[in-house]
């Protein structure tokens, strides 16, 4: 669904809008200019999610920029990194997609509710 089916669309009119807080849609409000797409009007609770989710995404950026691995390893100790990957990858290659997706969903579960160890599957 794209955001012009999802929204409501306010055209550019010389006319002025007044939404009480009641009456704030649920939806985002879309402005055209032109007959384009130029702007939206969202909530402000909307508005402060955005900017958190924003302020956590740049500071997840900084930190792997601080912490890049590529600065502290050769090309080929990078290399060998991917070479493990696949050996790891080895040992799942009996199982399918499915199936090791729903085992990483279980261990993700299980290490977020400090279960892990009982529910990882054995070799």
């Amino acid at each position: 669904m794209s955001a012009d089916d999802a929204s409501q669309t306010v055209r550019e009119t010389a006319l002025r809008y007044t939404v009480t807080e009641t009456g704030w849609p649920d939806e985002p409000l879309v402005v055209e200019r032109g007959g384009r797409p130029a702007a939206v009007i969202i909530s402000l609770e909307e508005y402060r999610h955005f900017a958190a989710w924003r302020a956590e995404r740049n500071a997840r950026r900084a930190w792997v920029l601080e912490h890049d691995p590529l600065a502290r390893m050769s090309a080929a100790e990078w290399q060998a990194q991917y070479v493990a990957l696949d050996r790891f990858a080895a040992h799942f290659a009996d199982v399918s997609e499915e199936e090791l997706t729903a085992e990483l969903a279980e261990a993700t579960r299980a290490v977020r509710t400090g279960q892990a160890g009982s529910t990882l599957r054995e070799q």
